[in-house]
């Protein structure tokens, strides 16, 4: 977002859901991605039926508590899949085919499944909602 400053120029404006999603993914301090079962690039030591080495997002959801950030598991994946720290067959196939139709009831119809569930493995286009660190725009939302 581009706003005035006082010499003229146009300044950006800080995010706070680039941020926020930045800073969810750093602590996540990972990437998840489903075509390689583990940490080691290849996934090289993956043997079926054993347990892959990343943190699953139950796991990751009690750690973010201890930091004092209490969200669901669907909204901590949504904000992994935008931040690209994870990545799995159903995601790669709703965002292939959103680009495509660039519609989300299309992709839902073409899936047999709901729309929020097309919603759920997208990445957010504009902002995380029901941030503490609201946006000017969120703020005067609010009090209307």
């Amino acid at each position: 977002m581009l706003v005035g400053g006082q010499d003229g120029k146009k300044k950006r404006k800080k995010d706070p859901s680039a941020e926020f999603i930045n800073e969810i993914c750093s602590l996540y301090n990972d990437a998840y991605d489903d075509r390689e079962e583990d940490s080691r690039p290849g996934g090289e030591d993956w043997e079926p039926g054993v347990k892959a080495n990343h943190e699953s997002l139950g796991a990751f959801k009690k750690r973010l508590e201890e930091y004092g950030y209490e969200m669901s598991s669907a909204k901590i994946r949504k904000i992994l899949i935008s931040g690209e720290c994870w990545t799995t067959e159903r995601s790669r196939e709703v965002a292939m085919m959103y680009k495509k139709y660039k519609s989300v009831k299309k992709v839902a119809e073409e899936l047999g499944v709901s729309e929020a569930l097309v919603t759920m493995y997208l990445p957010y286009e504009k902002v995380v909602y029901d941030l503490e660190d609201k946006s000017g725009a969120a703020r005067r939302t609010q009090r209307w």
